[in-house]
């Protein structure tokens, strides 16, 4: 499944998880981020009201076009850094609970998944597999803020990668791998 596109018609974006993205981008281009918005009937922004997926999705298109992979990257680091945590979360619960996190934010449809495949404290390394709608910037940057958030306590350096030895979304696959590396 490529970038960008919902999964079912029907599927729907909170819209708190709006605003906090809108507020993730930088000033300088903000009100032209709420003009694609309303262009894309997302008007009225409350927290508790949902909004069509794939309208929201068009948006973050149309932003990736105009601003580039890494303006999404970033704003999927701001998001992710402001994460629900308590002082017992480590990186392992952080990121198996990402999947849970994610559908907080959507429903009404298929949403695809997020899910935690591997977790070795030995290695160093974890494997996350995540098929969702949203670009793999976006995504990589949601993981590389979790990882940078709930980073072991013997790890002094993060790194998270999209998994270039297995197919991903940015080639049309239905799935995106990211590697988490920490030394």
């Amino acid at each position: 499944m490529a970038q960008f596109i919902a999964f079912e018609k029907d599927a729907e974006v909170a819209g708190h998880a709006i605003l906090t993205c809108l507020n993730c981008f930088p000033e300088y281009f903000r009100a032209d981020v709420e003009r694609l918005l309303k262009e894309k009937n997302i008007v009225d922004i409350a927290p508790i009201k949902w909004f069509n997926l794939q309208n929201y999705l068009d948006v973050l298109k149309e932003v990736s076009t105009r601003y580039g992979a890494n303006t999404l990257f970033n704003v999927g680091v701001a998001i992710g850094e402001g994460a629900p945590s308590s002082p017992e979360t480590t990186l392992q619960s952080a990121l198996a609970a990402w999947d849970a996190l994610y559908r907080s934010h959507h429903h009404n449809a298929y949403l695809g998944y997020i899910k935690l495949l591997s977790f070795d404290n030995q290695a160093k390394k974890a494997v996350v597999e995540v098929k969702t709608p949203y670009p793999c910037h976006f995504e990589r940057g949601l993981a590389t803020a979790l990882a940078r958030k709930f980073k072991p306590q013997d790890a002094g350096f993060i790194d998270v990668q999209l998994d270039k030895s297995k197919p991903s979304r940015l080639d049309g696959a239905d799935s995106s791998f990211y590697v988490i590396y920490w030394i």
